[in-house]
């Protein structure tokens, strides 16, 4: 197989459900829970603390060496991975953790091969609560309210309300432990960049360890490059309306250009901001863009003249790769991290993806894509486990071990001959590995993403150089690491509401003008006090 790219991580949720372009709320960072409270505030991420010193592991040679935010890339594993941690770590005592999962639940200890031998290698006993990730925020909360929070529990920050008060009641304090160079007893905690720390930090204080993510969380676009290449129609268009011409030409019969309307790309065409624009310390909703009614506007003759798939709209991500793997869709949009997972459908040796940067609507060049957030979630310490901080730091920094060690190759791939087989010193998963290894350690915490794909070198050349193409002129969203606690009690209920006039609007039930008035109603609602905490959160950070 040889690809180019796929999964908005998005925004988190829609990430861990698949992968997705990015929606109303999800785009403009309005994800959270619906609960009603107390609350108006928002907290910086920073404040004094200094944040923990970043210090790159070198150890293991890259293939291609990451530059202007680009992810290191492997085009093949090292061979013979040798241990980067000298015994087992933490204090021997067992750990409980809260997790959560995007795959189905593992078998039980008793029957997974895969934790008995984590079991042996941490010397202590690892028990993790699974929770779906569409049931999270639920599940997480009814955790909280009945004082049930393990060791280790993580959260999405924008969706827990009051999270700042929730860490100083339920959470240890790391900022000891970890700010500055303090961290560098936690080599691999180190290696994780500094900008993903932001979101860790709540009133002055460390609280918790990122999952970093950063540009492998950016929508992309992504187009059938063999069938095109056969076809000899080059996916990449100069305007606006030559991407309406494409999609014409490429549906018709049953075959159609699109999954769904891809609103992210088109907003990016339109240089809408990611989420908001920030001018002086003055933030402005990407809501509010100008030019939103014309990005709806093509999406709604998108869907009204037939290029977008009847079924896009209620279909799964998953659904929506299978349709551009059989060839029903021709493009389609998700992220750089689900590149990778085209390797777990029916592709033949010829199927190749490209990525389509957006163009200028109004033509003349490129447009920015939008950045993806620094982080997939963050991991903290209960206050219970207090006493047991350092232990934990240890067993964290155990599983953050770098791509390209023995602890990477067995957390990842398990056990040579039983989870894994080689292929020269790929390693490839057997189906035993496929089912067992989902324990969902990745949430837990990581080290930064490497592009890699086991015995298929292509495409983690073609994810390097897609991303070396759009990430360094990528579109930052300037309130990522900012908490605000309106946005975490009534975003998603608000952002839900503007969602729904948005489809009414694709769908064709409703006029694109309704859009101005669909807005009001959001700003009114929340917005404009959400674009207030994110604005006094914003100074704190600033200083």
């Amino acid at each position: 197989m040889t690809s180019h790219l796929t999964d908005p991580v998005l925004s988190r949720r829609s990430l861990l459900k698949g992968g997705t372009v990015l929606g109303a709320f999800a785009l403009l960072g309005l994800a959270g829970c619906s609960n009603e409270g107390r609350g108006g505030e928002a907290l910086a991420a920073g404040g004094s603390v200094a944040l923990p010193t970043y210090v790159p592991y070198t150890g293991v040679p890259m293939d291609i060496k990451g530059a202007d935010g680009v992810p290191d890339t492997m085009l093949r594993y090292p061979a013979n991975p040798r241990p980067v941690t000298d015994g087992p770590p933490g204090d021997g005592q067992d750990i409980g953790i809260f997790g959560l999962t995007n795959t189905p639940v593992p078998p039980s200890v008793e029957k997974n091969a895969y934790w008995q031998e984590l079991h042996e290698r941490l010397g202590f006993a690892l028990t993790i609560a699974l929770t779906p990730s569409g049931d999270y925020s639920d599940r997480f909360q009814t955790t909280v309210a009945g004082d049930r929070l393990p060791d280790l529990f993580e959260m999405f920050p924008a969706d827990v309300p009051g999270l700042p008060n929730l860490l100083e009641e339920r959470a240890t304090d790391l900022t000891s432990l970890l700010s500055g160079d303090a961290v560098k007893k936690y080599p691999f905690l180190a290696n994780i960049p500094t900008e993903s720390w932001q979101s860790c930090v709540y009133n002055g204080k460390i609280f918790a360890v990122p999952v970093p993510r950063g540009p492998a969380q950016s929508g992309v676009f992504y187009a059938r490059q063999d069938w095109f290449d056969a076809e000899g129609i080059d996916p990449q268009v100069g305007s606006a309306e030559e991407f309406y011409d494409l999609c014409k030409d490429l549906s018709g019969g049953n075959t159609w250009a699109l999954g769904r309307v891809p609103l992210g790309h088109l907003r990016q065409m339109y240089e809408i901001p990611n989420g908001w624009s920030e001018d002086g310390g003055t933030l402005t909703s990407a809501n509010l863009h100008d030019r939103q009614q014309e990005a709806l506007e093509l999406g709604r003759r998108l869907v009204a003249d037939g290029f977008v798939h009847p079924d896009g709209v209620p279909a799964t991500q998953p659904q929506r790769k299978t349709w551009l793997v059989n060839g029903t869709i021709r493009m389609l949009d998700d992220t750089f991290s689900a590149w990778p997972d085209f390797s777990n459908y029916p592709i033949d040796d010829q199927f190749r993806l490209s990525v389509a940067p957006p163009p200028l609507a109004d033509g003349g060049g490129t447009a920015g894509i939008h950045l993806g957030a620094p982080i997939q979630n963050i991991t903290a310490v209960s206050a219970r486990s207090e006493a047991r901080a350092e232990a934990l730091l240890d067993v964290l920094n155990y599983l953050a071990a770098p791509f390209g060690s023995a602890e990477h190759l067995f957390r990842t791939y398990g056990l040579e001959g039983v989870h894994h087989e080689l292929d020269g010193t790929d390693p490839v998963l057997t189906e035993q590995g496929r089912t067992e290894i989902q324990l969902g350690l990745k949430y837990v915490v990581e080290g930064p993403w490497v592009n890699f794909q086991a015995s298929d070198p292509d495409v983690a050349q073609a994810e390097h150089d897609a991303q070396a193409a759009v990430v360094p002129q990528a579109v930052r969203n300037p309130v990522q690491g900012l908490f605000s606690d309106t946005a975490s009690r009534r975003g998603s209920q608000i952002g839900e509401r503007l969602a729904a006039a948005e489809q009414d609007i694709l769908a064709g039930r409703r006029p694109v003008s309704d859009w101005a008035a669909a807005v009001k109603t959001w700003a009114t609602g929340g917005g404009d006090t959400i674009r207030d905490e994110y604005e006094r959160a914003l100074a704190e950070r600033n200083g």
